[in-house]
């Protein structure tokens, strides 16, 4: 009876073992599973878009994009603000030769001098100055400047005497005296000009002293002066023939005479007239005698 019964028991042993492998096989499953779920990788391949977005590349290229408009349609360039051309090119101006005046006893002195300005300017001809730690300079613009510093003023009759020698029309008749009166030689004065146009003649004046009819007899001297129809080599005028005090005989140039702060001033010049002075003509009772006294120049 033993024997049967322990076959028995081990058949039973032998089923559950056969159970415990099957149970063994259907694990494998799980365990291929879970090695096999590669969601991860996914994960990192859907992040490379956020890397490539992280570039912003078209963002900074707007930015770019948008100052470069913003310096063209802005507000205009400010162009004076730069010295050498490179700089002048680089900001969106153009690099140009201006007319630099100054005026002295050699009378006006032109220079060429390199300047910034727009590319786009409107206007015409204008001249501005400025004092340069007591040197003045005078620039002759073809437009009107809008780009200069507070340093900068619009020449008038006010300004410096350079401001005359532009080729801007400037109707200074207060200032001419000065303007001529200052040129020390022959040449510079008959080439002095204003708006282009030649204003100083070269005369020889003599001071005859306080109103008193006498001729003084100092020397006399050449003077710068404003005057009319200068280059003229022909006289139209006949000058005041004192022949019955003896000073004019034969005399047919005009004398000019003019009083000068109590001095009285004569001159003589044939075709050129100097602005300001009277024509000594015959007869007139409110001339002074010192008409005569300019036969003796």
């Amino acid at each position: 009876m033993s024997s049967p019964y322990r076959l028995l028991t081990c058949g039973l042993l032998l089923v559950l073992a056969c159970g415990d492998n099957g149970n063994a096989t259907t694990a494998k499953p799980d365990t291929d599973s879970t090695s096999t779920s590669t969601p991860p990788v996914t994960t990192t391949t859907t992040g490379e878009p956020t890397t490539t977005g992280a570039t912003e590349t078209p963002t900074s290229t707007e930015a770019a994009t948008s100052t470069t408009e913003g310096s063209t349609t802005g507000e205009p360039a400010q162009c004076a603000i730069y010295s050498n051309e490179l700089e002048c090119g680089q900001n969106g101006c153009e690099w140009t030769q201006l007319i630099s005046y100054t005026h002295g006893t050699q009378g006006c002195l032109g220079d060429i001098r390199d300047f910034c300005v727009p590319k786009e300017t409107s206007g015409g001809l204008t001249s501005m100055w400025r004092d340069d730690d007591g040197d003045i300079e005078v620039l002759q613009f073809t437009h009107i400047p809008t780009d200069l510093g507070p340093e900068w003023s619009v020449c008038d009759c006010d300004g410096p005497l350079a401001c005359l020698c532009t080729a801007q029309p400037l109707d200074c008749p207060e200032r001419m005296d000065e303007f001529c009166g200052t040129i020390a030689s022959e040449n510079s004065c008959t080439n002095a000009a204003t708006a282009g146009n030649f204003v100083c003649g070269w005369f020889t004046v003599s001071q005859e002293g306080p109103l008193d009819g006498m001729c003084d007899d100092p020397p006399w001297q050449a003077h710068c002066l404003p005057g009319t129809d200068l280059g003229k080599k022909t006289c139209e005028e006949i000058s005041l023939p004192y022949v019955d005090q003896g000073y004019c005989q034969g005399w047919t140039d005009p004398v000019f005479w003019r009083d000068n702060d109590g001095i009285i001033e004569v001159t003589t010049d044939c075709g050129p007239k100097p602005t300001g002075w009277n024509l000594c003509v015959a007869d007139d009772p409110t001339q002074p005698e010192e008409c005569k006294c300019g036969c003796k120049i």
